[in-house]
């Protein structure tokens, strides 16, 4: 990087006269964490270029990118009944922030970035973010960042035209149930009819891949995991299941409920599976996928999400920004670095001594236990998954 170049470009007033007019379709329920409009005065010095290798010899390449706190849904796995207090606007990173860290990341080589949230379709100005993040480059060659998105759905109908045009690769869509009345229960206020609608509309966009990511629960939706798999086929997306993991100190995680990737597939694939490489499915993650063995869908491939039975620790390549700017090195510790003052300081290499520290201290493993302990405090909404 040239001395004199900015690490976070300030939007034109064309720019954030579209990025406004994108979102006018949402405006009344939008949530207006940052006025984008608003330079920051601390985010013009060149930046120490960013190192990612961790100690255990682990590349990052992946960087997931929570964008709010906040939901419009009230999961039961994933966040309490009770009232929620939200971090204040001054915490949060601005746009113009969160390009301009991941501006940093894959300058160093990161290929792929998750927008998520809490619900990401909250966060006013994502067509534009958008935007301007697929036009990243990755290292110093001609390919660009790929960006893809996770969300519940309910929100995504109107804006999956702007978010393929803006080039958004692939969104994943959260669906763990498709009786009306589960859906209700365990959103405590979901539409399943506009989630529907919304992966329907990013069909219709072009997006792909689609993701279809299920928490199965025993007791809740362990009879529905074939229907759920048959849904996604028939749509021409990818189902994948995930073990429900003790987030927020395990306050809401009960054993009974955990079902383990093996009764996963047997309960998708009486008929036995065969391991699948996952060719054509980009962005694999930490999913694991496998492919029927006999029936009607024979041949047809799901995932499963197992970091409780079958631990994938070895294989990361992921860091988690958080809404605040704080770099998680791992989903299930509550160990951070401090993205925001770094890159509010002006300090040319606070960014990167931050990036190393968090990537130093990356554990070898999750401390995750079958009786609901050892996880992080932090509730999974903070996060992002």
């Amino acid at each position: 990087m040239s001395p004199g170049r900015l690490l976070f470009a300030y939007p034109p007033p064309r720019v954030l006269r579209e990025l406004w007019a994108c979102d006018k379709m949402s405006e009344s329920s939008a949530v207006d964490l940052v006025q984008i409009q608003r330079p920051s005065r601390t985010l013009t010095a060149p930046v120490e270029r960013l190192s990612l290798g961790d100690r255990q010899g682990r590349r990052i390449r992946y960087l997931r990118v929570s964008l709010t706190d906040r939901c419009n849904y009230r999961c039961t796995y994933c966040m309490p009944a009770e009232a929620q207090t939200y971090d204040p606007k001054s915490s949060v990173l601005s746009l113009e922030e969160v390009v301009g860290v991941v501006r940093e990341f894959a300058r160093a080589g990161v290929s792929r970035v998750r927008l998520t949230g809490g619900e990401p379709t909250l966060r006013r100005g994502i067509v534009e973010l958008v935007r301007s993040l697929t036009a990243l480059p990755v290292g110093e060659g001609p390919e660009l960042l790929r960006v893809t998105m996770t969300t519940n759905g309910e929100r995504f109908a109107p804006l999956a035209g702007p978010l393929a045009e803006a080039g958004l690769s692939g969104v994943t869509v959260s669906l763990d149930t498709l009786d009306p009345d589960r859906f209700k229960a365990i959103t405590r206020r979901g539409d399943l009819q506009r989630v529907r609608d919304g992966i329907a509309a990013a069909a219709a966009a072009g997006l792909a891949p689609i993701k279809l990511n299920t928490v199965a629960l025993r007791g809740f939706n362990h009879d529905e995991l074939p229907a759920i798999a048959a849904f996604a086929w028939e749509q021409g997306l990818t189902p994948r299941f995930i073990e429900l993991m003790p987030m927020g100190s395990g306050s809401l995680f009960a054993p009974g409920e955990l079902m383990a990737a093996a009764e996963i597939r047997a309960a998708i694939a009486p008929g036995g599976t065969v391991a699948d490489a996952a060719e054509g499915v980009a962005g694999a993650g930490p999913a694991t996928y496998w492919r029927l063995c006999e029936g009607p869908y024979r041949g047809l491939r799901f995932g499963t999400i197992a970091a409780m039975t079958e631990n994938f620790c070895a294989s990361c390549n992921r860091l988690r920004l958080s809404t605040t700017g704080q770099l998680h090195g791992c989903l299930a510790r509550d160990d951070t670095g401090d993205i925001r003052s770094a890159v509010r300081s002006g300090d040319p290499g606070a960014l990167a001594r931050v990036v190393g520290t968090v990537l130093g201290t990356k554990r070898d493993a999750h401390g995750f236990k079958m009786d609901g302990s050892g996880g992080p405090t932090k509730a999974m909404v903070s996060i992002g998954g």
